[in-house]
């Protein structure tokens, strides 16, 4: 906006007198502020920002020092410790001459770790080998729910195993059906792990599997689903006029227990006079599945086993109410280990039960494991169990109450009639 000349002209020297006046005493006013203002700055520039720096630093160490009352470890002194392996995986990540792959690098690196601690049971494993180990332990995965093979004779890939309830019992497939195509391609002279491979990473909801069944041709549908692994399978067998219960277990799984529970009260409807359970070839599990299994039997107060760490030993003792008094009678061979054989030695020991067959495999320690970033795992040794009387079976195995080595009839055809240690167990239940 523009001021007319002649406004300005207009103004009296009274006027521009004033404004000089109230222009000096606002000077006067700003220096006295100005003045003021000075006085009550106690730090130059420099001085904020060191207090700062150092505000910020004690924070960092703070924040380190709770972590490390969290967890116990002094991670500057970690640091410290992990240095040369930092410097060395960058003084070739840097310098090496030729292509690298900083994944296996670091894969490596931690391999070499795990392998110098020297326990056969302390171990790493690639994303892949733990997400693999992951669904065989929780006993669940994203599948079809069946079991394949590829027979010896002609390489052909055959279904030698359908899961109870899964989709494909749903969807109608069998055993001995042999699977030539899968969503149309060819599988002939493929393996089966091919199959399980596309089944698993096709991101599909359902498959098509082409299958020859007495010699005819046909497609069957089968929807991907949640599926529950059975590592528990159960029958009746008679002998004397009595019934025997019987309960395989492949492996202590999470939900082992579940099956094995629901399985034992089907057969206890069944009223059994006594029950076999075999664990032959089971490699082990998890510590909590076998324990809540050995809690179904044992009476309240008796050892189940004991664990031994840096700290001392701890008995492991039954607190349930349930409990059984039939005979019970568990076999073992050089395939039992671990969980396996926490099973064994506590029927044996705190249930007065019988033990047939060979020495186990003898594994007395306890791993945890540890999922690491990436998704890869490891597995180490925290403690070592001991039987209920307190025996270390470590290298040495569980002993039969009945020594018993499997006929080679059974080797040569494996069928209930030819197991001549299930039926050493049949009988000592039935006598």
């Amino acid at each position: 906006m523009t001021i007319k000349k002649n406004i300005v002209e207009d103004i009296d020297k009274k006027s521009k007198l004033v404004n000089k006046n109230k222009k000096e005493t606002g000077k006067r006013k700003n220096n006295k502020e100005k003045e003021k203002n000075k006085d009550k700055e106690l730090y130059s520039t420099k001085e904020v920002v060191a207090v700062m720096i150092f505000s910020i630093g004690l924070g960092f160490l703070m924040c380190f020092g709770c972590v490390s009352l969290i967890t116990g470890k002094n991670y500057l002194s970690v640091t410290k410790d992990l240095k040369k392996v930092v410097d060395t995986y960058y003084a070739i990540v840097d310098n090496y001459y030729g292509e690298l792959d900083k994944d296996a690098l670091v894969d490596g690196a931690v391999e070499g770790m795990i392998s110098s601690v020297g326990d056969t049971f302390t171990s790493y494993s690639d994303t892949d080998s733990a997400i693999s180990f992951n669904e065989t332990i929780t006993g669940s995965y994203e599948g079809i729910g069946c079991s394949v093979a590829n027979l010896s004779d002609n390489n052909s890939i055959v279904v030698v195993e359908v899961f109870e309830d899964s989709p494909s019992y749903k969807a109608g497939l069998k055993v001995g059906d042999v699977i030539t195509k899968v969503d149309g391609e060819s599988y002939e002279g493929k393996s089966s792990t091919d199959i399980s491979n596309y089944v698993k990473n096709s991101g599909k909801s359902k498959v098509v599997l082409t299958v020859v069944r007495d010699g005819e041709e046909k497609d069957i549908t089968v929807n991907l689903s949640k599926v529950e692994i059975p590592y528990v399978n159960s029958k009746i067998i008679e002998k004397d006029d009595k019934k025997i219960g019987y309960i395989g277990i492949s492996l202590f799984s999470s939900n082992s227990y579940k099956q094995f529970k629901n399985k034992l009260e089907e057969l206890e409807k069944e009223k059994i006079s006594g029950l076999v359970i075999d664990v032959r070839d089971n490699s082990g599990g998890y510590l909590t599945s076998v324990t809540d299994i050995c809690n179904l039997f044992l009476e309240k107060g008796k050892v189940i086993y004991q664990l031994e760490d840096s700290n001392g030993k701890v008995k492991k003792k039954d607190t349930t109410k349930e409990k059984r008094d039939y005979k019970i009678v568990v076999l073992i061979n050089k395939g039992s280990a671990s969980a396996s054989e926490i099973l064994a030695s506590s029927i044996k020991e705190s249930y007065d039960g019988d033990v047939v067959g060979t020495n186990s495999f003898g594994k007395g320690t306890v791993q945890q494991t540890k999922k690491l970033l990436d998704g890869s795992m490891i597995k180490y040794t925290t403690q070592k169990w001991l039987t209920p009387n307190g025996n270390f079976i470590n290298e040495v195995g569980v002993t039969p109450t009945k020594e018993v080595e499997i006929d080679d009839s059974y080797l040569d055809d494996p069928k209930m009639e030819n197991d001549n240690q299930l039926w050493e167990a049949v009988n000592l239940i039935a006598q």
